[in-house]
């Protein structure tokens, strides 16, 4: 993975190695020395392209949420007459299925919403995905429980739980199944069965 990170331009090979270490330690956890053995550039350069460690988790972050809009954008197509049900699953289809090509955006929810502080508070205003408010749904009662109740929160804190704690949550499913549990890598049946308890969830 260094090899291919310090193949590139030193300001994006940079930028590709804080995302990383930031996603994998959080920002306490990341340290310059690391981004700079990563990367291989050194901290004054990375202090010339970037200010304050500050800066660099910030714009690290961004990239993540850019990235993963583009990527569930293009993965949540639906036809504005589709019932809300298929919108519903579509939407939660295209979230998980993200949540897995793009592991870095669970990966900082997870290291930077736990601990009350200004990153928490920036994450809260800036990192959900804007392709999500363009989902809107004919019966206007189950968009205001999607969108502004607490099922809203079930549904993200469920998802990323599953994606990114999938390790954990393979090794204790299958040990109470006495098998594999398709959580970790995650299965195509193991998603729609989660989505299919979600749907109903929200339209029961």
């Amino acid at each position: 993975m260094a090899d291919v990170i310090r193949k590139k331009p030193a300001k994006d090979a940079i930028l590709d190695a804080a995302v990383i270490l930031f996603a994998r330690l959080g920002f306490e956890g990341a340290s310059f020395s690391e981004i700079t053995d990563l990367c291989g550039a050194k901290r004054p350069l990375i202090l010339y392209h970037y200010g304050t460690k500050e800066d660099l988790w910030r714009l690290a972050v961004e990239s993540v949420s850019r990235r993963f809009d583009e990527e569930m954008k293009a993965r949540l197509v639906i036809d504005d007459d589709a019932s809300d049900e298929t919108k519903m699953r579509a939407s939660m289809t295209a979230f998980i299925d993200t949540l897995v090509a793009v592991p870095e955006f669970g990966q900082i929810l997870l290291r930077e919403g736990t601990t009350p502080g200004p990153r928490l508070d920036w994450i809260a205003k800036h990192f959900a995905p804007p392709v999500t408010q363009t989902i809107h749904y004919k019966d206007k009662a189950l968009e205001h429980k999607v969108r502004r109740t607490i099922l809203r929160d079930v549904y993200t804190a469920t998802f990323l739980a599953i994606v990114a704690l999938g390790p954990l949550l393979e090794v204790s499913l299958a040990a109470a199944l006495r098998q594999g549990a398709g959580v970790y890598p995650l299965t195509k049946a193991k998603r729609d069965e989660v989505i299919d308890m979600m749907v109903r969830l929200a339209l029961g």
